[in-house]
């Protein structure tokens, strides 16, 4: 045992040895002047620039762009990203086009900030180089200013044709970093010096009060790049490597409805990131902390829907090596609000934490480094709760198809996509107000999915109301353009009373109808009154008629509308129609039939009936010694007392 620790002993000897005798030959560092000629720069690829020559007058609504055309554009397609430089400049993603006569119309998104920096380009003499020799830095530490986070949007616009809002209202953004060195040894084939070691040194602060406001239910996330700097290039033994700073400050929001959200967060965290490989021990990321502080105060929001809110400081830092990079280093900082309902419960949590990560970015260390590389999420603060929600009203939500259209466009009205926390959507009950006249043109019904012509040219504000199993109602408004048709009229009537009785004269009229080439006094009509198929008038430009049903029951009413060029349109109308009213019988009983004027006469009028009235809903009223005068007022009581006062 003695002789096996003898030979430990001189083997460890051995290569303290040779570390020192190396380490001696090691190459000083000299910091040199800038690299002349460097070239930092970041470019955009697959876009395409829109004619002001041929794309004109563009009109933005709901996600929409619609341009007037002159001459013929080239192909756009869905997933292109389009720039219209001229007046109401656009940059946006194309999600489908159509064209219209001399108009296009594109359905567009926002592109999210990763569209606008696809890469970045360093030039510099020295780029062409491979980096061999054993080097080792100190760089400068980097220091930010404070950041005012005060009427800040992170993101203010459509997103998915719905309305998306984040801002921070008050507060700030302090973020420092420092790259403590970066030493790279031995890429020759001695093990002895296959080492690297880089430290990174962090410090973020960032408090403020957060509003997200959205518009229905969505899953976005978008960031802003705060900060872009580049530093250097430090050139040692010829060799450039250039620093690139990125701060960047996202968000992500998931609602399931219409959400207005509040966080008032603050949250403090620094220490320092590590990352090392040598011969013997791979590699290592390894994070230390050596403060860390957070809190998120009590926030207002929408208790009627699921939602989560997040916003985030995303700290990288990169290092390229003669123009190539290698591997990122980062620090993330996160708050984050979680809001979940499973009917009727509810769970909400609050939480901020920060993780670090390390990412290979090139290739100049080889295919050995890993592709990543990431510290224990650490959560500086969490809170939860639990509760019970009481009934909430709907969600109304709707469709139409088309947006634009014409005089006779049939449009499609879709209320599918209306919800209920508590209602399955299939049992919801919808009804349509198409022209916003405050009468609705439908009533409460499952169907979700109703069909519309518009008669007249114009802008019109449908009105959806939905209704859930409790009794709660929601309304939501939209707009349709409906432009002048140049194919068959459009029927359209009204009908006065819209319910009756038999024997009452209804009043038909049709003066509505319309055609885009010929004036209405020369549309002719004809009438179906009850939907039995058979025409109860012949064409006719007289367009009010009256009409006696002389049965009970519900009636479908049709209208036929005939042009000049004998292009006809049609339309329905749905008209209940009850039986007679026949007079109720009077009758009732007096106890006693005879008396004095001291006796109290009991009189029961409740043996009067009617046909179609419930004997408990008949009023009556009392005239003592029928000099036609009544002594009392109508009253559904059916009995009533009286003394004579003469004999």
């Amino acid at each position: 045992m003695q002789r096996i620790s003898s030979y430990r002993k001189l083997f460890y000897v051995m290569i303290a040895a040779v570390i020192a005798a190396t380490g001696c030959k090691r190459e000083p560092v000299v910091e040199e002047p800038l690299t002349p000629g460097l070239n930092v720069s970041s470019f955009q690829q697959n876009v395409v620039h829109l004619d002001t020559l041929i794309f004109t007058n563009p009109v933005r609504t709901n996600g929409q762009v619609r341009f007037d055309l002159i001459g013929t554009p080239q192909q756009i397609k869905a997933g292109d990203i389009i720039y219209y430089p001229g007046i109401g400049s656009l940059y946006a993603r194309v999600l489908s086009s159509a064209t219209v006569g001399s108009r296009i119309i594109f359905q567009v998104e926002k592109p999210g900030i990763s569209e606008v920096f696809k890469s970045i380009s360093i030039q510099d003499d020295n780029s062409k180089n491979l980096l061999r020799s054993r080097t080792r830095i100190q760089s400068n530490r980097w220091n930010r200013d404070t950041l005012n986070l005060s009427d800040f949007f992170i993101y203010d616009g459509f997103w998915q044709n719905r309305i998306l809002q984040v801002q921070f209202n008050s507060g700030k953004l302090f973020a420092s970093s420092a790259l403590d060195q970066f030493s790279l040894a031995g890429q020759g084939s001695d093990p002895w010096f296959d080492r690297l070691a880089l430290s990174f040194r962090y410090s973020l602060d960032l408090n403020g009060a957060l509003t997200i406001k959205t518009g229905s239910a969505m899953d976005a996330r978008d960031s802003i790049r705060l900060d872009n700097a580049v530093y250097g290039p430090f050139v040692v033994n010829g060799f450039p490597i250039v620093y690139h700073v990125d701060t960047w400050i996202g968000f992500h929001v998931v609602t399931a409805r219409d959400t207005v959200l509040t966080m008032n967060l603050s949250g403090i965290t620094s220490g320092s990131f590590a990352l090392k490989y040598n011969y013997w021990d791979n590699w290592k990321f390894v994070r230390t902390s050596a403060a860390k502080s957070a809190s998120i105060l009590p926030y207002s929001g929408s208790k009627t829907t699921s939602y989560v809110g997040e916003v985030y400081v995303n700290q990288i830092v990169t290092p390229y090596f003669c123009g190539e990079p290698s591997l990122s280093v980062g620090n993330r900082f996160t708050a984050l609000m979680n809001y979940d309902i499973s009917i009727p419960d509810w769970q909400s949590s609050q939480k901020v934490s920060e993780k670090g990560i390390m990412a290979r970015t090139g290739t100049v260390f080889g295919t050995e480094v890993p592709e990543k590389l990431l510290t224990t999420e650490a959560v500086l603060y969490l809170e939860s709760q639990t509760g019970v929600l009481a009934n909430q009203a709907p969600l109304a939500v709707f469709k139409i198809a088309p947006k634009v259209g014409f005089t006779d466009t049939d449009f499609q009205f879709d209320a599918t996509l209306s919800t209920d926390l508590e209602t399955p959507s299939a049992l919801l009950q919808v009804r349509w107000d198409f022209d916003a006249d405050d009468h609705f043109d439908t009533e409460f019904s499952t169907t979700k999915v109703v069909y519309h012509k518009f008669p007249v040219a114009g802008t019109y504000k449908p009105v959806l109301e939905v209704r859930d199993d409790g009794g709660l109602v929601s309304r939501i408004i939209s707009s349709v353009d409906v432009s002048l048709s140049s194919s068959a009229p459009v029927a359209y009537f009204t009908v006065t009373p819209e319910s009756g009785r038999v024997s009452d004269y209804f009043i038909f009229n049709g003066e509505g109808c319309y055609d885009a080439q010929d004036p209405s006094t020369v549309l002719k009509v004809r009438w179906d009154f009850n939907g039995d198929g058979v025409w109860e008038t012949t064409w006719s430009t007289t367009k009010s008629v009256v009409y006696v049903f002389r049965e009970p029951g519900r009636y479908v009413a049709k209208l036929d509308v005939l042009d000049t060029q004998g292009l006809s349109g049609s339309t329905t109308r749905i008209i209940d129609v009850g039986a007679v009213n026949i007079k109720p019988t009077a009758l009732f009983t007096t106890s006693p039939e005879s008396g004095t004027i001291e006796t109290k006469f009991s009189f029961d009028g409740s043996g009067s009936t009617d046909p179609e009235d419930a004997a408990d809903d008949l009023r009556i009223r009392w005239d003592w010694n029928n000099d036609g005068i009544f002594d009392t007022d109508y009253s559904t009581v059916k009995t009533i007392q009286h003394t004579f006062s003469v004999s």
